[in-house]
Order: structure tokens, then sequence, then C-alpha cells
């Protein structure tokens, strides 16, 4: 399974790179839909403990992805 994940930490952010934006790249470069999302908005980049990036990465360990 192909996954992907996306952040934003400001509205700013949002204004020029959005998540939509990043999820649609993603999946271009992933080359399918059928893809396992991962999105967090508001956190920002410099705190590791951000609920879908610790989910993430318990799928990575269970062999999800």
């Amino acid at each position: 399974m192909i996954a992907i994940y996306v952040r934003v930490s400001t509205e700013e952010q949002l204004k020029g790179y959005s998540i939509e934006g990043q999820i649609n790249d993603c999946m271009e470069l992933a080359g399918s839909k059928n893809v396992l999302k991962y999105i967090d908005e508001g956190y920002t980049g410099e705190i590791l403990n951000r609920p879908e990036l610790t989910k993430l990465l318990a799928d990575v360990d269970e062999g999800l992805i």
C-alpha cells in the first residue's frame, strides 16, 4: 500500500500550498488513487508528536504500508 502524509501549520501556508494541493501532487507522484492519506493540519514541523504522523508510523510498523 502507498501512503501520503501532508501537513500545514498556519493559515498563511494554506493560502500558498493547501492540503488539497499537496494531496493532488502526492497522488500524482504515487501514480495511484488507491493511497492511504495521513493529514495533519495546524501542527508545526518542530513537533514530531502529531496524530496522523504517529498513526502513519504505527501503520508502517504493522506492515500496512
